[in-house]
């Protein structure tokens, strides 16, 4: 008699066959059956089948099941592969009466001497075929493998690239004359003079030092052309101002022009009696120097405010450029049947 058929007309679906078997093989049907069943909807035997919207099932592994196991050493981790030996199965001629046989053997007491606790003759069926060697038996091997990938560090590196920028105000002046424009806090021009609340004292020894050395000629020299340059704009902007009767008393000797452009820059830069009194400070080249030094954003608006400025130059510069790349977390995969 079918399992699809009897007295009772008791039909068989794949969840019942899934809830009463084991593995791959439900207990208490043929192997036709099975295979059968195999095409139903729910039916989806252990490790690579799928459920029951196609989508596939990843079943745990147990590691103390894997067998033959290998490591391949590989770039920042390794692979391990291993193999798990699926259940028996009984390929020879089986016998018709083989069932009471071992219903027999059940019923005898000698299963149970074997090492047999149950009493289900498919069970015991199993049992005996686990214990079984030679041609007749088929025994799956199931190949399974694993992924281990190490902890990487960051890394670091160093280019050279090339970049542009805007040339400073005074980095054209300073190359033309070597002058060391390093400035510190506050935007100071680093230069070993004595400085008071803010000002060059041109009164102390340590001043007229630096102003006597080799660095100091040079910062004296440039600011000379420097001053020479004011000096012509502030001339050019009186002589605009003038009329021409004043124009006509200056030519024929009448008047100090040099006197006045004097008088314009000390207004212009800010010069005050505590200046001399307090730092030395008593002329324009004086002044001028120590804008240079301790407050070069105010020479900058005075130079630019006498039309003296140019367009920043765009300089391109090779700079070190360094780069990081971030580390890695590594990772463990769990034991998974091998699609290769």
């Amino acid at each position: 008699m079918g399992i699809f058929s009897g007295k009772d007309k008791f039909v068989m679906n794949a969840l019942r066959i899934k809830e009463r078997g084991s593995k791959n093989t439900p207990s208490n049907f043929s192997d036709k059956a099975v295979n059968f069943m195999k095409g139903m909807p729910g039916y989806y035997p252990e490790m690579h089948e799928t459920d029951a919207t196609g989508k596939k099932v990843e079943h745990a592994i147990d590691p103390d099941e894997i067998q033959n196991i290998t490591t391949v050493e590989g770039e920042g981790g390794r692979k391990m592969y291993g193999e798990i030996l699926g259940e028996k199965e009984f390929v020879g001629e089986k016998d018709e009466g083989i069932y009471d046989a071992l219903q027999k053997e059940l019923d005898s007491g000698f299963a149970k001497k074997k090492g047999f606790k149950g009493t289900d003759v498919k069970e015991y069926e199993k049992f005996k075929l686990e214990q079984m060697e030679g041609d007749d038996v088929k025994q799956e091997k199931i190949q399974v493998e694993k992924e281990i990938k190490d902890d990487t560090l960051g890394g670091s590196m160093t280019e050279i690239k090339e970049v542009e920028r805007k040339e400073n105000f005074f980095e054209g002046f300073e190359n033309q004359f070597e002058i060391d424009g390093t400035r510190g806090e506050d935007n100071r021009l680093q230069i070993d003079v004595a400085v008071d609340g803010g000002k060059i004292d041109f009164r102390n020894n340590k001043t007229s030092q630096w102003i006597d050395s080799d660095e100091g000629q040079k910062v004296i020299g440039g600011l000379g052309d420097m001053m020479g340059n004011i000096q012509e704009a502030v001339k050019n902007q009186l002589l605009e101002n003038m009329s021409d009767r004043e124009k006509q008393l200056l030519r024929a000797g009448v008047g100090n022009i040099n006197r006045r452009i004097d008088q314009e820059l000390r207004g212009i830069m800010k010069i005050g009696p505590n200046d001399a009194r307090g730092y030395g400070i008593s002329t324009p080249f004086h002044k001028l120097l120590d804008l240079y030094t301790n407050d070069p954003d105010k020479l900058q608006q005075i130079i630019g405010a006498l039309g003296l400025t140019q367009k920043a130059r765009t300089i391109t510069e090779q700079q070190e450029v360094e780069s990081s790349t971030p580390g890695t977390e590594g990772y463990e995969t769990n034991w998974r049947q091998r699609k290769d």
